[in-house]
């Protein structure tokens, strides 16, 4: 009970911090909410839905990751051979930060995406890497969607 208490005072706190509490899922009209891309992982589910011709904005706010033991990249990846085997979406940049909308096929999304997508079904975001065994780090970005 006592937790509960805590975070009520919590959520009640937050707006007078400048603050906002957003759910996976709660994302609405012009709303937004930050979500963690981990490196190590594969497809993570936003919770965010997505109908045809919704407009998605993803920015990097922060954060690095790499495909392998001792890189640092951002967003827009490592560069390197975009046909390589150990992409997930071939022609784009080994480590770039992708999305797909279902099971549709993936996007590039890198530091600042910003289009009206023509797919129905849940926003998805990962690295573009294979092999994620060796993987580290994460970033953060933040997602804004507009009908």
């Amino acid at each position: 009970m006592k937790a509960l208490r805590w975070v009520m005072l919590f959520a009640a706190l937050l707006p007078l911090m400048g603050c906002r509490l957003s759910l996976p899922g709660s994302v609405e009209n012009d709303d937004a909410l930050t979500f963690v891309v981990r490196a190590d992982a594969d497809w993570q589910d936003t919770g965010i839905p997505i109908k045809p011709g919704m407009r998605v904005r993803i920015r990097q706010i922060s954060g690095l990751w790499s495909p392998w033991n001792g890189g640092n990249f951002d967003a827009v990846g490592s560069g390197g051979d975009p046909r390589c085997d150990c992409n997930v979406a071939e022609g784009i940049s080994h480590a770039a930060l992708i999305g797909r909308v279902g099971n549709s096929q993936p996007f590039y999304v890198g530091r600042d995406f910003d289009q009206r997508l023509g797919e129905r079904g849940t926003l998805f975001l990962r690295i573009n890497d294979t092999r994620l065994e060796d993987n580290a780090g994460a970033l953060e970005v933040l997602i804004e969607v507009e009908r």
